[in-house]
């Protein structure tokens, strides 16, 4: 390939590095980042369904008629979800607060057994300080998880706007493509066109297969909440389920809410809850996940805490999911383009 060529594709490289950066900063604007996350989620309900959406077409309907069909259906599978859902979770959500209470007793018990073991002024003032610390942190975390969740209750007709926009995203998604190919050079579109397809079978497959395990976790959850008798396993499984999503620091999060409530109850079940859930952790990260995802996006666990760890400091929980599927485009790219130029 001529010279003159590659430096055309790295200016674009340049110019896509600069656009997902801004997008990140983007992230930090509240308006922006809600617009942003209505757009991500109809992205990834479009990717989900797109698959039977071409089935469809190989059947003689069109492409309009199939993203109708699919965005009605999921709608209908969505009220019957939330219709046998919300029931539990109101009857769950009637005892938080005495579970909050039951938490900073715990908090509060477990500082009067370390307190007189501190011997001299500083470290009376450590232990102290340290407790303060955790039973803010402690309830500030369930807090702010339980308000988030009633966000969304409250934010339902933004929600709503999500199978609009999915159902363009289906319809119209082959034109937008389009578009953004002609602002390459005539020249280079074969080249980018191949790198589209790429990024898109490989992004395609990592959203299904995170969606999918993220399921598996949530009705695994709750199977092993409900043989621990463990309370709120309706809340617990959702939560565990939705932060799957993040490697690594995910499971940690989701896990942690489960084992403080069984706590409450008695420290044997904390344990048993512990032992369940990281067992559940690693038999979906060492045996199902590699065989659902694949190779295909394997990235050093370094980067990718670079990635969440960046993520996380632009926008949030929201940058966090945002940063692996980011990654992964830009690895695609880069091995694209690297094979392509050299």
């Amino acid at each position: 390939m001529k010279k003159i060529e590659r430096k055309i594709l790295f200016k674009y490289i340049i110019l896509i590095v600069g656009i997902l950066l801004i997008i990140f900063l983007c992230l930090k604007n509240s308006v922006i980042r809600e617009v942003l996350y209505l757009l991500f989620i109809s992205f990834v309900i479009a990717y989900t369904v797109r698959p039977l959406q071409k089935k469809m077409q190989q059947y003689g309907m069109s492409r309009r008629t199939a993203a109708l069909v699919l965005i009605c259906v999921l709608i209908l599978i969505v009220i019957a979800a939330v219709t046998l859902l919300i029931p539990s979770i109101f009857k769950e959500s009637l005892n938080i607060n005495t579970t909050f209470d039951n938490i900073q007793r715990l908090v509060d018990k477990f500082y009067s057994k370390l307190k007189p073991l501190s011997n001299n002024k500083t470290m009376y003032i450590v232990i102290d300080k340290l407790h303060n610390r955790i039973n803010n942190q402690t309830i500030g975390f369930f807090t702010n998880i339980f308000e988030s969740a009633l966000n969304i209750g409250q934010n339902i007709v933004t929600i709503a706007v999500v199978p609009i926009i999915s159902y363009y995203f289906l319809s119209d998604g082959h034109s937008i493509g389009n578009k953004i190919l002609n602002f390459f050079p005539i020249k280079s579109r074969t080249m980018v066109r191949k790198v589209g397809c790429d990024i898109d079978k490989i992004l395609g497959r990592y959203i299904v297969s995170q969606l999918f395990l993220c399921l598996l976790i949530g009705i695994a959850t709750f199977i092993i909440l409900i043989f621990l008798k463990v309370d709120f396993p309706v809340i617990l499984s959702i939560l565990n389920a939705f932060f799957n999503i993040v490697p690594y620091f995910g499971p940690i999060f989701g896990a942690i809410p489960a084992i403080f409530i069984a706590l409450v109850d008695s420290p044997e079940k904390a344990i048993y809850t512990c032992i369940w859930l990281y067992l559940l952790q690693q038999i979906e990260g060492n045996i199902i996940s590699p065989k659902i995802t694949g190779d295909s996006i394997s990235m050093h666990p370094l980067v990718v805490i670079l990635l969440l760890i960046i993520g996380g400091k632009a926008a949030g929980f929201l940058g966090m999911i945002l940063a692996i599927p980011i990654g992964v485009i830009i690895k695609i790219v880069y091995e694209d383009l690297n094979y392509y130029l050299f």
